[in-house]
């Protein structure tokens, strides 16, 4: 089976709201075991029970993208080069970003859309894919402190108070720790049980389900 092809467009958005669910996604991946194997601390046989996936970090040009806390982000496509994608992941912006979404960032979106097999959103990301025109007749959700402004301004899409929204190929989540337990939660039988314990393991993490309850799971002890 092909890679799994994940998008990831830049702009100025909160670092955590994209760097949180890649982190998750690369720490029970096959690219990651496969490093951690060639040190001897998982088995040859773990390798393959990861997820295959890809990042694609986007923009119109190949210029570096500043995030407001001085951070740089490196594309590694352009729009017009973007390879076929399997899913895409909006990250949360601000106001000065989703009230003026640029012309060549519509056009990336709506082109997209129909090919992707997921749309994913955290945080305000969710606000993005609204104005954007993407979630009209859908439901959805997004930070929870800007939901009453955005049932105002968007009064074509149901806008619900959850951790996250499924519906359709739309994921939308709200906060930023909402969008990366919601990436968990897609990442259901994609892995191994071993890879899910390795992984959360490797990261001290604790998921929590779409109630905010914690979810246990597999443990996975190193081989040190």
């Amino acid at each position: 089976m092909a890679p799994f092809q994940l998008g990831v467009v830049l702009y100025d958005f909160q670092l955590l709201d994209v760097a949180g669910p890649v982190d998750i996604l690369i720490a029970g991946s096959k690219t990651m075991l496969s490093h951690i194997n060639r040190d001897g601390f998982v088995p040859d046989d773990l390798v393959d029970q990861g997820i295959d996936i890809n990042f694609h970090y986007i923009a119109p040009t190949m210029d570096t993208v500043s995030l407001m806390n001085g951070f740089k982000l490196q594309p590694t496509t352009t729009f017009d080069d973007c390879p076929k994608l399997d899913a895409i992941l909006l990250g949360g912006p601000g106001p000065e970003f989703w009230n003026n979404i640029p012309d060549s960032y519509r056009e990336f979106l709506h082109r997209k859309v129909d090919e992707v097999q997921y749309f994913f959103t955290t945080c305000t990301g969710g606000i993005v894919a609204a104005k954007a025109g993407l979630l009209r007749g859908k439901r959805a959700t997004t930070n929870s402190e800007f939901l009453d402004y955005i049932k105002k301004e968007c009064t074509d899409t149901t806008w619900e108070t959850a951790r996250w929204v499924i519906d359709g190929k739309f994921w939308t989540a709200g906060g930023a720790f909402a969008g990366i337990d919601m990436f968990e939660h897609w990442l259901e039988g994609r892995r191994s049980d071993a890879v899910v314990g390795l992984s959360r393991a490797s990261l001290a993490y604790q998921p929590r389900d779409i109630n905010g309850k914690e979810i246990s799971g597999p443990e996975y002890r190193w081989t040190i």
